[in-house]
């Protein structure tokens, strides 16, 4: 089906109310393309490499062999690394990568009542906490740790074995019904190695106790973690830290604009002097979680002058879109060459609503989500105003395609066909979902129309032999791609209009 069909469905199957009449075509559609790969995955995308065999699931799966290569092609993955193309964990599984793929799996068993995909999920988490054990107490998950399958070890991206967890909401409270001594073990490691400054509560990303790079979003997933051990164990010392952490940046900010620097630790560098999407975007949605599990009100309202302040002095109405980078005193940076050594990857001018790198300082589709979130916990009229304009952001840059700070470089390591061109399905599927979420707000048909055309989009350049793959141009499922982050927005868009949990 086109996607102007599938568009045209969209609009004639809505009610006068605004809900979808008749939609199980389509539903059916989405939601068996989800359970092909779930179901791909079982069969094929486990462990079965070197002398032990797990439950654990692949990082890389080739599509045309239902194999996961020891080193798949390199393709583009110096770019969308960052030249640490470990972080893809070749070989190897992340159970942190895979939190959004566990959810997915969550939701399908309790969707079709189908118990093999819940089951999987909790095999895979219970077996890499047993086997994936990182020094002092810590998982070998993150953006630099993973599980080599075919070694049945530990392995890293190079980066010098060390621990960094950052932008995912991890299933922490399905991990404590599995395994409650080593998520406590986790976390309290966390408190300890990567809390640098037990009384002002400095951060680090790495696990090193040293001063090093506290950025917005690996500080925003150590205060929700340290928000939901005090809910597990009921242990007041845990809010405390939680709220010590999120102050760290929140002392930073400008007073009059409270815009806040991504990485206060690190001058003279630019993330020292510089608020990005980071900030009211996977920093703010941490903190906005920690609140919806401890009705801490302080870690929300944090959360919420966050993303109040980029709303306010990100945009730009002329353009209809919103600045990359702003100075804490609220002036845009406008565009400028890419720097550099490190100055390469500080983003300036407007958004890239389709980043090509993986981590970096860009992350406007996750700042979308964030303000959605704001709305749907606070009702505040002021912050679905901001989510339409991160929608009339997205639709300025559609259609979905590689970001254009390193558009070049990256096409150029592709198979050199047009066709290939597209999004990576993490962009995908925050896209689909953020406007799954702003359609039950507003009711806008146009909104609706949005999910389907992206939706259509995905699963016409991504589906291949009943997967997934990360990219157009890749034969691979990757979760690094965010496919898992693509399978739970489809399933999102085939249940409207049941509401499923935000997948941030």
């Amino acid at each position: 089906m086109t996607s102007m069909l599938l568009v045209a469905v969209a609009c004639s199957a809505i009610s006068s109310e605004g809900e979808p009449r008749d939609a199980t075509p389509r539903r059916m559609e989405y939601r068996a393309a989800v359970r092909q790969c779930l179901d791909n995955l079982l069969r094929h995308g486990t462990d079965r490499y070197g002398p032990l065999a797990t439950p654990m699931i692949m990082s890389v799966i080739d599509t045309r062999t239902n194999e996961a290569p020891r080193e798949p092609e390199l393709l583009e993955a110096m770019i969308r690394t960052e030249e640490r193309p470990g972080r893809r964990n070749p070989g190897g599984c992340d159970l942190w990568d895979d939190q959004p793929l566990l959810r997915t799996m969550y939701a399908m068993s309790r969707l079709t009542r189908d118990l093999r995909y819940e089951r999987a999920a909790d095999a895979y988490a219970a077996a890499f906490m047993e086997r994936a054990q990182h020094r002092n107490g810590l998982f070998a998950w993150g953006s630099h740790l993973y599980y080599d399958a075919y070694a049945d070890a530990v392995a890293d991206d190079h980066a010098g074995r060390v621990h960094e967890i950052l932008i995912l909401h991890p299933l922490w409270d399905r991990l404590w019904k599995l395994n409650r001594k080593a998520v406590q073990r986790e976390i309290e490691a966390i408190w300890e190695w990567h809390i640098v400054d037990k009384g002002t509560g400095q951060h680090n990303r790495h696990d090193d106790k040293q001063v090093g790079c506290d950025f917005a979003f690996s500080g925003g997933s150590f205060t929700l973690a340290f928000a939901f051990l005090h809910k597990a164990t009921g242990d007041p010392i845990w809010l405390d830290r939680a709220r010590l952490v999120a102050d760290w940046h929140w002392r930073h900010r400008n007073a009059e604009t409270n815009l806040t620097v991504d990485a206060p630790s690190t001058k003279p560098r630019y993330d020292a002097t510089h608020c990005f999407t980071t900030v009211p975007g996977p920093h703010a949605a941490a903190l906005l979680r920690a609140y919806e599990i401890t009705h801490d009100t302080r870690l929300r309202d944090i959360a919420l002058a966050y993303i109040r302040a980029y709303l306010r002095y990100g945009w730009d109405s002329e353009a209809g879109t919103f600045y990359a980078a702003l100075k804490p005193d609220g002036t845009p940076v406008r565009d400028q060459p890419q720097g550099k050594g490190y100055d390469r990857w500080m983003p300036s001018g407007y958004v890239d609503i389709w980043p090509t790198t993986m981590y970096s300082y860009e992350f406007p589709l996750v700042a979308a989500q964030a303000c959605m979130y704001a709305y749907e916990l606070t009702g505040d009229p002021l912050f679905l105003d901001g989510a339409r304009k991160w929608g009339q952001a997205i639709r300025k840059d559609m259609p979905p395609q590689i970001g254009r700070r390193w558009r070049t470089e990256a096409r150029a390591l592709f198979p050199h066909d047009a066709a290939q061109d597209g999004a990576y399905a993490d962009g995908y599927g925050r896209a689909i979902s953020f406007f799954v979420r702003l359609y039950r707000a507003t009711r806008d048909q146009a909104d609706l129309s949005m999910a389907v055309r992206l939706a259509d989009e995905a699963m016409e350049k991504l589906r291949k032999n009943g997967w997934f793959v990360g990219h157009p141009a890749k034969p691979y499922y990757e979760a690094t791609d965010g496919v898992g982050t693509l399978l739970y927005a489809l399933l999102e868009l085939s249940e409207l209009p049941r509401r499923m949990p935000p997948n941030l």
